[in-house]
């Protein structure tokens, strides 16, 4: 069964269906991701299904593509960064199905989840830790201060050497 998007969802009538959704969240929605990244009105790709794993667990399997705008850390210019992600979550897990399926977990309101919340959590989380073009030269300015700094050429320990040779 394929559905179309909606914010919370109850969790027990979509497993009992095997529910599978598909469809597009906007950035606009997603409050805190907002505040790392630069907001536009950008809409997010989002698959995901409710299903049991091989252990007869509640599980939440879904994915996202999402081309984000951020400010690089070194040159302080807007760049543009991709993020291609799977998920596996246990839904209501204990510790002890949390550490026998190396999976996490997310955990319902009431029996209702909310998936813009969920797909927030996992970008955020999927959002490289320092934000910078791969091009290492994208700051001229440290570039040009790199080279304009002198080479050292005397080494302070040399003495040292000439106390060693004494023994």
């Amino acid at each position: 069964m394929q559905g179309k998007l909606q914010q919370t969802y109850k969790v027990s009538r979509e497993l009992g269906n095997h529910a599978y959704f598909s469809g597009e969240l906007l950035l606009s929605q997603m409050p805190r991701l907002s505040e790392l990244i630069i907001a536009d009105d950008s809409r997010i790709p989002v698959t995901f299904e409710f299903g049991y794993n091989e252990a007869q667990l509640a599980t939440l399997k879904g994915g996202y593509q999402a081309d984000l705008k951020v400010i690089c850390q070194r040159c302080l210019e807007p760049m543009v960064t991709s993020i291609n992600q799977e998920f596996t979550l246990l839904i209501d897990a204990t510790d002890e199905d949390i550490e026998s399926c190396q999976l996490d977990s997310v955990y319902t309101s009431e029996g209702y989840l909310n998936m813009v919340e969920v797909i927030e959590d996992e970008l955020i989380l999927a959002l490289p830790l320092i934000m910078m073009h791969e091009d290492r030269n994208c700051n001229s300015y440290l570039q040009a201060a790199s080279e304009s700094l002198p080479v050292e050429t005397n080494n302070p320990f040399a003495v040292l050497q000439t106390l060693k040779g004494n023994d």
